[in-house]
């Protein structure tokens, strides 16, 4: 979670939904993740959770992680 400060609890969660999108199988598994990972994030904002920024930093980390997994999903 670089750039994006969190609490304990939102960090763990992030970081668990993460390392879901990176062990991810198949591409749907990975996808389910991301969804996943960006209904926590939207949560999060919604109830002001984040600070100014936090949100959009927190957004880029699950798309790249997602991004790159699913590239290597789609390239084996």
């Amino acid at each position: 979670m670089q750039d994006v400060v969190l609490n304990d609890k939102m960090k763990r969660e992030a970081e668990r939904l993460l390392a879901q999108m990176v062990r991810a199988d198949s591409l749907i598994v990975a996808v389910k993740a991301g969804a996943r990972a960006e209904g926590l994030m939207l949560g999060m904002e919604t109830v002001g959770a984040l600070r100014s920024g936090d949100a959009e930093r927190l957004y880029l980390n699950f798309e790249a992680a997602l991004e790159a997994r699913l590239k290597l999903l789609t390239s084996s």
